[in-house]
């Protein structure tokens, strides 16, 4: 397969969305690599110390993502993204006066919802 056989592949994948946040893919969407493929590093101590699995460049290891979940998955397994997601509201509470006013007066509400991708709903 070429490498646009391979993108129209990963697209199908789930149905033109989102394999994170389940949005519509745009024009510019990314492949992730689900396990991070690490091209032209070789810190292998860090990669060790954070207990990264080096993924590989095959279709199995592909997910569509919108440019945002695939910037802020970076290099971190599936595991590790959903913890990142899921202390938000404690950084923005810490962080925010905005949204902890906003917390304050009842405009919004935190929840325990636990993270579920969208592939994970399929």
């Amino acid at each position: 397969m070429n490498k646009r056989q391979i993108r129209q592949e990963v697209f199908k994948k789930y149905n033109g969305k989102c394999a994170y946040c389940g949005c519509e893919l745009q024009k510019g969407w990314h492949v992730d690599h689900i396990k991070p493929a690490w091209h032209n590093w070789d810190g292998e101590d860090i990669k060790l110390r954070l207990k990264i699995e080096k993924g590989k460049d095959e279709l199995d290891n592909y997910n569509p993502s919108c440019p945002r979940c695939n910037k802020w998955k970076s290099t971190f397994s599936i595991d590790q993204f959903r913890d990142e997601i899921s202390m938000q509201i404690e950084r923005l509470k810490r962080d925010s006066s905005s949204f902890r006013m906003a917390l304050d007066y009842g405009l919004i509400k935190e929840t325990e919802t636990k993270v579920k991708f969208y592939f994970e709903t399929l």
